[in-house]
C-alpha cells in the first residue's frame, strides 16, 4: 500500500472551540494542521512557512483585520495565488459571498457546520489526508495522548469512559456509537473499540461529568451496559495508565452485575 503525501492546512478562526474541534478531526483524517487566531497571525504563518499550505480555512469575522482583508493580502503572495481558500462564517449574505469569491475564495461554508461537512469539503478541495491504517486501540491511544497533552498544559482534566454491552446483537455497536456521537459535544470522541465496547474520551471533564454522561447513555442505549471511568490526572499520567484503570473499573462494574458469570465468559473484545 502506498502512503499518501501529507497535506497541510492553515486553520484561521478566533473561536478556540472551533479551532479545537476542527483541528482534531482533520488531524485524525491525516492532515497536518496549523492554527491562527487572528488575520495578522495567519499572514505571518503563511509567509514564514517554507512550502505554502495546501489549503487555508479562513473565518471572515476576526479581531483586527477581518477575513476578507486577510484573503486579499494572502492572494497577493505569489506562492498562494493558486492555493485554495475556504471561507467560513455565520455571514451568508450574497454580497459577502460574492466578495469572497472575487478575492479568490473557492469554497464558502456557513456556520454552524457539522464536522462531517467540513471533512467532505476539505477532501473535495485537496483530497484525502495521509491517514494510516490503525486499530481502534491505537486510535484511542492517539486521541488520549493528544487530549492529555492539552490538559497537562492547561491544568485540566480528561475523562475516559469504557462502555460494554451485555448481549448486544452483532453489528449494533456501530449504530450505538452513532447515537452517542449525536448526544455528546463536538470536542468529545467516541471510538468503537470492539464489537461490544465503546470508548468515550471527554476533554474538560472530571468524574462527576463522566457520571452525568453515563446517566445520559443509560437512557439512550438499548440493552444493559456496564461502565468504567478513569480521569486524568487522578487515575493515570498517560493513556496506557488511564485505559488500564478504566478497564479495571469496567471489570468491577461487570462483576457486580454478573456475579455468576466468570470474567473469561464476557463478550469477546476481538
Amino acid at each position: 500500500m502506498l502512503a499518501l503525501p501529507e497535506k497541510s492546512i492553515l486553520l484561521v478562526d478566533d473561536s478556540t472551540l472551533t479551532r479545537f474541534s476542527s483541528k482534531r478531526v482533520l488531524e485524525e483524517k491525516g492532515y497536518l494542521v496549523d492554527e491562527a487566531a487572528s488575520g495578522q497571525e495567519a499572514l505571518v504563518k503563511a509567509r514564514e512557512k517554507g512550502e505554502p499550505y495546501d489549503l487555508v480555512i479562513l473565518d471572515i469575522h476576526l479581531p483586527g483585520m477581518d477575513g476578507l482583508a486577510v484573503l486579499e493580502n494572502l492572494k497577493r503572495l505569489p506562492e498562494y495565488r493558486y492555493v485554495p481558500v475556504m471561507v467560513v462564517s455565520v455571514e451568508s449574505s450574497v454580497s459577502v459571498v460574492k466578495r469572497a469569491i472575487e478575492l479568490g475564495a473557492v469554497e464558502y461554508l456557513c456556520k454552524p457546520f457539522s464536522i462531517e461537512e467540513l471533512v467532505r469539503r476539505v477532501e473535495k478541495l485537496i483530497g484525502p489526508g495521509a491517514k494510516e491504517e490503525i486499530t481502534p486501540a491505537e486510535l484511542l491511544q492517539k486521541v488520549l495522548r493528544n487530549e492529555i497533552n492539552r490538559a497537562r498544559r492547561g491544568g485540566l482534566k480528561v475523562a475516559l469512559v469504557l462502555a460494554r454491552s451485555e448481549g448486544l446483537g452483532k453489528g449494533k455497536i456501530v449504530e450505538c456509537a452513532r447515537q452517542v456521537r449525536r448526544r455528546l459535544r463536538e470536542i468529545d470522541t467516541v471510538i468503537e473499540l470492539s464489537r461490544s465496547t465503546l470508548a468515550l474520551v471527554l476533554p474538560l471533564t472530571g468524574r462527576e461529568g463522566a457520571q452525568v454522561v453515563i446517566t445520559k447513555l443509560a437512557g439512550l442505549l438499548p440493552g444493559t451496559w456496564s461502565y468504567g471511568i478513569a480521569v486524568y490526572p487522578d487515575n493515570g499520567k498517560d493513556g496506557e495508565e488511564l485505559f488500564a484503570y478504566a478497564e479495571a473499573s469496567l471489570k468491577e462494574s461487570w462483576e457486580k452485575k454478573n456475579p455468576e458469570v466468570p470474567v473469561r465468559q464476557q463478550p469477546s473484545d476481538t
